[in-house]
């Protein structure tokens, strides 16, 4: 397409009113500048546009005034969406003073015989500016204000209002003898486990022990836990613990095997240990 520039000169100054044109033919959408220009007087008035220049001919972009060697000057962008010839009257600055009238031709676009048709173009992605996200963040403060708030003073205020169950703690007796007859029931020694049975038997007695009387009992060597606890049980309940201990021990590391009567005689002291030994209500 070639590009026409036009320069039309009326004027009875020794500086001209014109108007310009990039091109007098464009595609319909296509964006060219539109200039006027006039000589610096306080007498002339400068026009002032809305939307449009003419009727069909939209302004895009509205360029500052330029003023330079008593000239003055405006830019505009302008455009049209419609094809057709269309005619820009003079621009008056006063009675005297105005431009010769333009002719601004739109044409369509000419598709060629036997073209191939191509798929329209997807719109293109605006860039992300603070006027699209201050709402999002302006949101998202006040969502999390409501939650905190709510966190704060509804939701804690029902935790507290709650009654707290008290935990119901099981004494060290009952524990103890639920374990001796559960494992009394088990019959390991009469199956042939007899050292699974006095280990299993010692660490219960052991484990009582340690919550009973305050120490780590599961932690100490037999003499040790006979020697804690001399302060604290009779003789009897002492000889009764120690039997029962030391035959453990020989059954676990020294491969002692007990009899019958021992197996029979360590629960009997288990559980009379226990029954002897257990915290008064």
């Amino acid at each position: 397409m070639k590009k026409l520039t036009l320069f039309l000169f009326i004027s009875n100054f020794a500086f001209a009113q014109t108007s310009l044109l990039d091109t007098n033919s464009i595609l319909i959408g296509e964006q060219i500048n539109f200039t006027i220009s006039n000589t610096i007087s306080k007498t002339e008035v400068w026009p002032t546009f809305e939307e449009f220049l003419v009727k069909g001919v939209e302004i895009i972009e509205e360029g500052k005034l330029d003023t330079s060697e008593n000239l003055i000057s405006q830019n505009f962008i302008i455009t049209a969406w419609d094809s057709g010839s269309y005619y820009i009257p003079p621009i008056s600055f006063s009675a005297n003073s105005k431009t010769e009238g333009l002719l601004l031709n739109v044409q369509t676009v000419i598709l060629e015989e036997g073209a191939e048709l191509k798929d329209i173009k997807q719109p293109m992605l605006a860039p992300i500016g603070w006027s699209d996200i201050w709402p999002w963040l302006l949101a998202f403060i006040v969502l999390a204000l409501a939650i905190f708030l709510l966190k704060k003073y509804v939701f804690n205020k029902k935790e507290k209002e709650r009654i707290e169950k008290p935990k119901v703690i099981t004494p060290a007796d009952i524990t103890a003898l639920q374990q001796l007859t559960k494992l009394d029931k088990a019959q390991l020694w009469q199956g042939g486990g007899v050292k699974e049975y006095h280990s299993e038997l010692s660490e219960i007695i052991r484990r009582y022990t340690e919550n009973r009387f305050n120490f780590i009992a599961l932690e100490l060597a037999t003499d040790e836990i006979i020697s804690e606890l001399k302060s604290k049980v009779n003789n009897e309940q002492l000889a009764s613990i120690t039997i029962l201990l030391q035959r453990a021990d020989l059954a676990k590391f020294a491969k002692s095997k007990p009899n019958e009567d021992d197996n029979k005689e360590s629960m009997q002291l288990a559980k009379h240990f226990v029954e002897q030994t257990k915290e008064k209500k």
